[in-house]
This record gives C-alpha cells, sequence and structure tokens, in this order.
C-alpha cells in the first residue's frame, strides 16, 4: 500500500488499523513495508531512505513513509507482525525461486552492489514467510544469483 507521491499519514494510519484489527483476533501481519526502512550495507547508521545511492530524491519521500510505517509497528504493543522490506529495486520479471534474506540491513545481489528482486520471487518469499514464519521482527529478501 504505497502512494506515490507519498502519504505518510494514510499509510501510518491503516497499518495502525491493521495492527490493532490484528491484535484483537490474535492473527499475525505481515507487512510488506519499503527499502527506506533498512540500514545501509556499509554503513549501519545511514538508514537507506537517506542514502542517495539507493534511493533518489524524488522518492525520498516514500523511503521516509516507509520507516514511519515500520516504527508504527514497532510501536505496537499487542499486534504480532513481521516487516518485509524488499530491495531498492523491485521489478517485474521472471520467477526464479531463488533469493537471499536478511535483516535488518539492505542486501545486494551482485558484485556491482544492485540490491534488486523481481516481483514475483518478492511473492515467493511472502509466501514462504507466512508458511514458515521466522523469529526476527524486521527482515529483507534479494535476488539470489544461481551458482
Amino acid at each position: 500500500m504505497r502512494t506515490f507521491p507519498a502519504d505518510r499519514e494514510f499509510l501510518v494510519g491503516a497499518t495502525r488499523t491493521v495492527l490493532d484489527a490484528a491484535a484483537r483476533l490474535g492473527t499475525r501481519v505481515l507487512v510488506v513495508g519499503g527499502a527506506g526502512a533498512l540500514r545501509s550495507p556499509g554503513d549501519p547508521d545511514l538508514p537507506v531512505a537517506d542514502n542517495r545511492a539507493y534511493v533518489p530524491d524524488e522518492y525520498r519521500a516514500v523511503a521516509l513513509a516507509g520507516t514511519a510505517q515500520l516504527r508504527t509497528c514497532e510501536a505496537h504493543a499487542h499486534a504480532d507482525w513481521v516487516y518485509l522490506s524488499p530491495p531498492a529495486e523491485l521489478e517485474p520479471g521472471e520467477w526464479t525461486g531463488r533469493y537471499r534474506r536478511g535483516t535488518d540491513t539492505l542486501l545486494t545481489a551482485s558484485a556491482d552492489g544492485r540490491s534488486w528482486i523481481s516481483a514475483e520471487d518478492l511473492a515467493v518469499a511472502v509466501v514462504d514467510e507466512v508458511e514458515n514464519p521466522g523469529a526476527e521482527r524486521h527482515i529483507t529478501v534479494v535476488h539470489r544469483p544461481s551458482t
């Protein structure tokens, strides 16, 4: 649920509403958020939302809205949630079934530093997390090249 231009208040409010309902029902929520909420590779003190190598200026407000969305999840006292940050680039492509999973730091798929995944493989990662949940609250995935 992303808008462009970013509507941070809508995103935070909608996330809080879903978390409230999930807490009442005792249901776990998987939020597919944004890469801006991750830490930068090689500089864990630099949020991806502030890293121009991954977030061009015109998308910074969207990245910051995703960070606010994660903070909303973290602040919720009663909901069971996991926040999945996709890599910096998410694009239509092909299903490969190959991805690598991480936690709160942006992953890269290749030596050139590209951080990407196909929408099809992100969908696989979402289903995998729903079917076999991990212990982490904030996760990310990236394309894993074939060996």
